[in-house]
């Protein structure tokens, strides 16, 4: 992924599809992980949340709000800083 992509500059492997984010818990730390379709992790950043804009944060957050599904918070990708496992 080019170093100037809003998701961040993924260490990806040649001829091999990006298959998406996860959010997990490691070593007491909440972690966004970017893998590869070959199920290896390709980099790792620290999670960093902001107030859902769609139904205003955690006060205001509904079931029915697609973009958050209800936590009131979403991904600052902005605010990440991603790095080799």
């Amino acid at each position: 992924m080019p170093s100037d992509s809003p998701l961040g500059p993924f260490h990806v492997h040649e001829n091999h599809a990006f298959e998406g984010f996860t959010i997990e818990n490691r070593s007491g730390a909440v972690m966004l992980v970017a893998r590869c379709d070959c199920g290896d992790t390709l980099d790792v950043a620290d999670a960093v949340f902001r107030e859902c804009p769609d139904c205003s944060g955690p006060g205001e957050a509904t079931a029915s709000c697609a973009r958050c599904g209800a936590t009131g918070v979403v991904i600052d990708h902005s605010a990440l800083t991603w790095r080799r496992p």
